[in-house]
């Protein structure tokens, strides 16, 4: 913004914390270079269909921009498609298992915070996923989305005005 005469618009945009353009490519070989736990197993099968990290891998790009993460860039690509890989295999099913495992797979995890044994007893805690990071809900449920979550809070900070 030096010497630059910029007109109102102009001035709006920049002090706006708003980030846009494009990100270099990320291939799902990337993803499997940083998480290799998603990559095949002994006999070649993938933990994640690679279609479905390749999904996710899509949604990353056009969610965390390199513009605004430089160079944390490619460790938060790695989080926010290891976060979405953990919620797809928390939720999977044997297809054989019927509706019932379907719904079972698909229900929300909370916090265990009391088990017992005898007559079998266990109760959860919803609300831990409300709290702390206000608005980051789903992402408190892996450890990669509460690291992505951490670490955007201060990679985004700074005013933002839309005009």
């Amino acid at each position: 913004m030096k010497n630059k005469k910029m007109d109102v618009n102009g001035i709006v945009g920049a002090a706006s914390n708003i980030r846009t353009g494009s990100n270099p490519p990320f291939t799902f070989d990337d993803f499997i270079a940083i998480y290799p736990q998603f990559g095949p197993n002994a006999e070649g099968l993938y933990v994640v269909p690679q279609p479905i990290v390749q999904m996710y891998i899509d949604l990353a790009n056009a969610s965390i921009k390199e513009a605004r993460w430089h160079s944390y860039w490619k460790v938060a690509m790695g989080w926010f498609i290891a976060h979405f890989c953990t919620l797809y295999l928390q939720g999977t099913a044997d297809p054989d298992s019927g509706a019932a495992g379907v719904l079972k797979a698909g229900q929300v995890r909370g916090l265990t915070t009391s088990k017992s044994v005898g007559d079998v007893s266990v109760s959860t805690d919803y609300s831990v996923i409300a709290q702390d990071l206000d608005g980051w809900a789903a992402w408190k449920l892996t450890t990669y989305g509460q690291q992505l979550a951490t670490i955007g809070r201060i990679v985004g900070k700074g005013g933002m005005y839309v005009y």
